[in-house]
């Protein structure tokens, strides 16, 4: 008898069906696909099984926060720093990665965006850009993904409006509440100036008396993160189970097949076994345990036959946008509601998406923003000025309190150079070296130009600092493709040389894209679930 609901006595003792590594977007969605077909799923999860919770990831009052591996958790974040080396110099910095069941979607805005048709042949979108090892096309296209992203849209719950510039794209969407008078100004006026706005698409269900916890841990079960659409009817309704507050320290495989999970559980190492087995670590970690399960039969570490486990690591570019109105309006209402795609291309360039960030400028959100400036950014006064960082936000706040607050997206390419590697001096028990490139500089300053151009008359005001990596939007570093010489996993997300190996987190990116990953890593994850659903050796479980 298990000693909680859902926590199996004794998991080693089991052969499971499907182990699944990380409850994430990609974790917990294919997980449920897979336990709703009678698959016998085992989550392993390195952060708590969490109950509700209210807590805010800002204190109030400009104290010290707490940033206590244990006051993280239970605010849903990642629990250690990260380190790297970047164009920048060397950082050290807490990541907007979530930890616990949900994973980052925890605590992420819930945009759920499509990723655009062209963007499945990412080489033609940047012809002259030469050094980059961008494929000529994903080994999937748009359309194979198109029924998976309808039932995702579904599942997650996702309300807003069709992207008037994108055919063959949503067409089921929840009605979203109303606009501001503020949102509903600047939709009306980009309007007119010939833009072409829409209602993001958000996963939230906007209950009454909704908090609008978008970027922090939901306390009223409305926002669809995954935990609350995925991993409890899993574990509730379809019998799955769950390891909570347990490390995956390595795998260990034959030349075919990974043979066992091997973690800390309890205080104890333990190890299991599965049928399949699957990684949704983020494309930060599931690298990194890949490349520290080294053996006689993967001396690289485990599916780098390659050599590209790590390798092609990429961001977001994104600034942080203050739009001034020239008519004031009462804000009440949503607040991540807005975007726009007239820049995604532009002319012959392509550039991103705009969007509401999720936010009011408070004087939280400028305390955060700016302690999070100071965190990127090595140069020695801005550790200096840390301490004056509660006054300088509440002159800002002042200055910008009638402001719309938006957020771009930009287009990373993925560079050989450009990765990830374990480090078991690390807090979390990896590295990353990332060059900011000049083609990134420049395209970022044109979208900065052509945006700032377009929204005229009314003034923008670009608030990010040099470093406008967005470190949420981590994805590349085991992708996906035909050619097992360049890319890490099959067309179908399962390692190449490995039968019982798939990766479902946003590793498998082989473009970035322009818009938010969450919607394309839960459609494929759906997509992923069917092919293993396919394979002769999981029919028992089905039977």
């Amino acid at each position: 008898m298990a000693s909680l609901p859902h926590i199996p006595d004794e998991p080693e003792r089991n052969v499971w069906d499907v182990v699944v590594i990380g409850t994430g977007m990609g974790g917990s969605t294919i997980g449920y696909a897979l336990a709703r077909h009678g698959h016998r799923v085992l989550f392993i999860e390195k952060g708590p099984l969490r109950s509700e919770t209210n807590v805010l990831p800002i204190q109030q009052g400009g104290g010290p926060i707490d940033d206590s591996p244990e006051a993280r958790l239970t605010r849903g974040e990642w629990p250690q720093r990260i380190a790297g080396t970047t164009s920048f110099g060397e950082l050290e910095f807490f990541p907007p990665l979530g930890c616990g069941a949900g994973g980052s979607t925890a605590i992420y805005a819930a945009a759920l965006e499509r990723l655009h048709p062209l963007d499945f042949r990412p080489r033609a979108n940047y012809p002259d850009v030469t050094d980059s090892t961008l494929p000529d096309a994903w080994p999937i296209a748009y359309e194979d993904l198109t029924p998976y992203y309808d039932e995702a849209e579904k599942l997650f719950r996702v309300c807003g409006t069709p992207d008037p510039l994108v055919d063959g794209g949503p067409c089921a969407l929840r009605e979203p509440p109303h606009l501001s008078a503020q949102d509903q100004y600047f939709h009306d006026s980009w309007t007119r100036s010939g833009l072409h706005p829409y209602r993001l698409h958000l996963g939230c269900e906007f209950i009454p008396n909704c908090e609008q916890c978008l970027g922090r841990l939901c306390a009223r079960n409305c926002k669809s993160d995954a935990k609350r659409i995925c991993l409890m009817p899993a574990l509730e309704r379809f019998g799955a189970q769950i390891l909570p507050d347990c490390e995956v320290s390595r795998l260990e495989a034959s030349p075919h097949k990974v043979e066992r999970v091997f973690c800390r559980w309890r205080g104890r190492e333990i190890s299991i076994s599965g049928r399949i087995v699957v990684l949704a670590a983020s494309a930060w970690m599931t690298p990194a345990l890949l490349l520290r399960s080294r053996s006689e039969s993967w001396p690289e570490g485990i599916a780098n036959g390659s050599g590209m486990v790590g390798r092609n690591l990429m961001f977001h570019a994104g600034d942080l946008v203050a739009v001034l109105p020239r008519k004031r309006g009462a804000i009440a209402g949503p607040v991540k509601s807005i975007a726009l795609n007239d820049f995604y291309i532009n002319g012959s360039r392509k550039l991103g998406t705009f969007q509401s960030l999720g936010g009011r400028m408070d004087w939280g959100m400028v305390l955060w923003f700016l302690r999070s400036a100071a965190d990127k950014d090595p140069r020695w006064w801005r550790k200096l000025t840390r301490p004056l960082l509660p006054g300088v936000a509440m002159i800002a706040m002042s200055y910008f309190k009638h402001a719309g607050i938006f957020a771009t997206i930009l287009e990373d390419l993925p560079y050989y150079d450009n990765r990830v590697v374990p480090d078991p001096q690390a807090k979390s028990g990896f590295r990353f070296t990332y060059k900011y490139t000049d083609e990134l500089r420049e395209r970022n300053n044109l979208f900065r130009e052509r945006l700032a151009k377009a929204l005229s008359p009314q003034r923008m005001i670009i608030l990010s600092h040099e470093n406008n990596s967005n470190y949420g939007h981590v994805c590349g570093t085991c992708r996906f493709g035909e050619d097992p010489a360049t890319s890490v996993l099959d067309r179908n997300n399962r390692a190449h040389g490995l039968e019982n190996l798939y990766v479902v987190d946003a590793s498998f990116f082989p473009s970035s894209g322009g818009t938010n990953p969450s919607l394309t890593i839960a459609a494929n994850a759906l997509r992923v679930a069917d092919a293993i659903g396919d394979r002769p050796h999981t029919a028992r479980a089905r039977q």
